[in-house]
């Protein structure tokens, strides 16, 4: 982007006046060339106030659903600095601010965002202003700021909102002026001569299509003035891009820039082109092109047949019903992309906000695959883990249960494709693919989409969204979920990040087994909920001697010895820990007393024989059960700690078991 666009953002929507043709140029000669260049100066600052007033009401009417929930509320201040349009009660509040974004704005000529801490009311403390100033076409200034007042919580993303709300605003405004030039250049026109009432006509159709704030309306009013003035006419709409019509009378298809025809010599012109296409039967035939062209481009071509002599065709007509429609057309999808851009910022920073409310991995897989099922209407989802180490990727969350838990090597299936090219992936048809891919034979899919989780330039893994219909997925979703992946991919490090962290709190460093707090809570919690169970407290026998005969190095080494066998003496559902200094403790859930001695003689005896220096240990050992009186961790630690006293002071390297209750 250039520097003018950066300081500039609603001026970088159209940049023709600094020489760069971003659209085809209408010629001078052209019918509808002074409506394409209307506009203000700064003379004409001071009699724009009653625009400014209805442009915004305009805006606020078309947007009124898009910021209805997020708290902002809106202003509108003039060239000079002055409240334009606006909630009085807000206009004062922020009149008797020493600054604001507003006048900052016009001050920097750019968008400004002032946070709530710079504000001096105390209903403005706990809100932040954003502005952006809104420029003329041509001479490139300042004749309006548009801005907004938010709660602190939710500023954080919003100024690219405001401005896409100033771009629109901008259209607004000059709809308003090019809609008042015109009624005032028709109603000169009609009340010179009554004989001008085809142009009054064309006012009306004029009127008629910029009233159509969505694509369809535009293109349905297009095709109803067609037919009022041929009702004979058959009617096609090309486009550049995939688009469909709800309506039956139009036949849409993309137009094929390879054919040389009177459709793409309209196309490359920007002007309606009328051809001679006799057949016996009609000899009279003829064939029409009507550009949808608009300030940034050419969107497609309007064509039609009629049969009509050619000098009763009335070009000139036509020529300011497609230039008007192609910039209502315009106008329309430029709306409906800032409505959609909106949206897309209010769905990321809620998305983000309740990701990062989910610090366990399985809670934001489970989120993440709700949420983009809702969000793409996706009958399947899938997310993905890599494991580059093992050149292999694993399935971590599936809506089909039986992906769950599966693996697969890095080169297979478009996951595959995604984790090494680090791009994102769309298939429009499965059937048409022949890439092998068990999400999509089990899912009897034919749509997808897919985009790499990268945090921190890793590539964590991949999500994927099917649909059983064909062609499912529109370049928007495709775009979508290449910001939302990466918002996913954030929150995953996050929780990765945070299951490390405990692990890492959970765990004695020179052990490597689990710390005493750890113990406590697994036991607490299974007290809670199970029948029975069994802890064992394991002591080195004369461990101070070990240290004061061979140095701490070996004592630490010992105690590393007996961690290991006791790690490898029990089961993956018990739980073993440093106690405290050379005890060391393993709880049996579900576990008898019987059961858990018979583990301790094995850990007893492994140790006396496998260590180097070799030690002895003693052992306690006690059980809990739903039917004792005092079911706590205290009191099975204390009567396990009791039996191990009684196996210390009866000869050691030996096991006794606490009295029952």
């Amino acid at each position: 982007m250039s520097e003018h666009a950066g300081k500039n953002p609603v001026e970088a929507i159209r940049r023709d006046d600094i020489g760069e043709a971003l659209f085809p140029v209408i010629a001078r000669g052209d019918q509808s060339f002074w409506i394409q260049h209307v506009d203000i100066g700064t003379a004409d600052f001071p009699y724009i106030e009653p625009l400014l007033k209805e442009s915004f009401a305009d805006w606020r009417e078309q947007n009124s659903s898009s910021f209805s929930g997020s708290g902002a509320e809106w202003f509108l201040f003039s060239h000079e600095g002055e409240a334009a349009a606006g909630d009085p009660g807000l206009i004062g509040r922020l009149q008797s601010e020493s600054e604001h974004a507003a006048w900052l704005s016009l001050a920097r000529r750019e968008s400004v965002l002032v946070p709530a801490g710079r504000h001096e009311g105390l209903y403005m403390s706990k809100r932040a202003t954003l502005a952006v100033p809104v420029f003329t076409r041509s001479g490139g200034e300042i004749f309006a700021v548009l801005g907004c007042v938010v709660p602190e919580e939710e500023a954080e993303g919003m100024l690219r909102a405001v401005e896409m709300g100033a771009a629109h605003f901008r259209t607004c405004f000059y709809q308003r002026l090019e809609y008042s030039f015109i009624h005032d250049t028709l109603y000169t026109r009609h009340a010179r001569s009554t004989a001008l009432n085809g142009d009054s006509a064309l006012f009306r159709m004029v009127r008629r299509l910029y009233d159509k704030f969505n694509v369809d309306g535009v293109l349905e009013e297009l095709l109803r003035i067609v037919l009022v003035l041929h009702p004979s006419a058959r009617c096609e709409l090309l486009m550049t891009q995939d688009y469909q019509s709800s309506n039956p009378q139009l036949k849409v298809a993309l137009l094929d820039q390879r054919k040389a025809d009177i459709c793409m010599t309209a196309f490359m012109r920007g002007s309606v082109e009328v051809e001679q296409v006799p057949t016996p039967e009609y000899p009279h035939r003829i064939e029409a092109a009507l550009p949808l062209a608009g300030h940034q481009g050419i969107y497609g071509v309007f064509r039609f047949e009629l049969d009509l002599p050619p000098e009763r065709l009335d070009t000139r007509l036509l020529g300011m019903v497609s230039d008007t429609a192609g910039k209502a057309f315009e106008n329309a999808k430029l709306y409906e992309q800032s409505n959609l851009l909106i949206r897309e910022l209010l769905l990321i920073n809620e998305l983000t906000k309740r990701l990062n409310q989910n610090l366990h991995l399985s809670d934001v897989f489970s989120f993440a695959i709700q949420e983009l099922m809702g969000i793409f209407r996706a009958d399947f989802c899938c997310i993905l883990g890599d494991n580059p180490a093992e050149h292999r990727f694993d399935v971590m969350a599936c809506s089909l249960s039986e992906l769950e838990g599966s693996s697969f090597s890095r080169d297979y299936g478009f996951g595959g494709i995604v984790l090494r090219t680090q791009e994102p992936l769309i298939i429009s048809d499965y059937l048409e693919s022949s890439v092998p891919s068990r999400f999509m034979e089990l899912s009897e899919a034919r749509s997808m989409i897919a985009a790499p989780l990268i945090s921190n330039g890793k590539t964590m893994g991949a999500v994927l969204l099917a649909q059983r219909e064909h062609h499912y997925f529109s370049y928007e979703n495709f775009k979508l979920l290449q910001m939302l992946s990466t918002h996913i991919g954030l929150a995953v490090a996050n929780a990765t990040l945070h299951a490390e962290l405990q692990r890492i709190a959970n765990r004695d460093t020179l052990t490597g087994l689990h710390v005493r707090r750890h113990l406590d809570e697994r036991i607490h919690n299974h007290q809670l909920e199970g029948s029975k169970g069994s802890l064992l407290v394991i002591d080195i026998d004369r461990f101070k001697q070990v240290n004061d005969t061979y140095g701490h190095q070996i004592g630490d080494s010992i105690l590393q010895q007996v961690s290991a066998i006791m790690r490898n003496s029990i089961r993956m559902t018990d739980v073993s820990a440093r106690w405290g200094g050379e005890e060391l403790a393993v709880y049996f859930p579900e576990t008898t007393l019987e059961e858990a001695l018979i583990v301790a003689e094995r850990i007893r005896s492994l140790v006396e024989q496998e260590t180097r220096p070799s030690v002895t240990v003693s052992c306690g050992v006690a059980e809990w059960s739903a039917e004792d009186t005092t079911i706590s961790v205290e009191s099975l630690f204390y009567r396990a700690d009791m039996a191990l006293y009684q196996a210390k002071h009866s000869g050691r390297n030996r096991i006794r078991t606490a009295v029952a209750e």
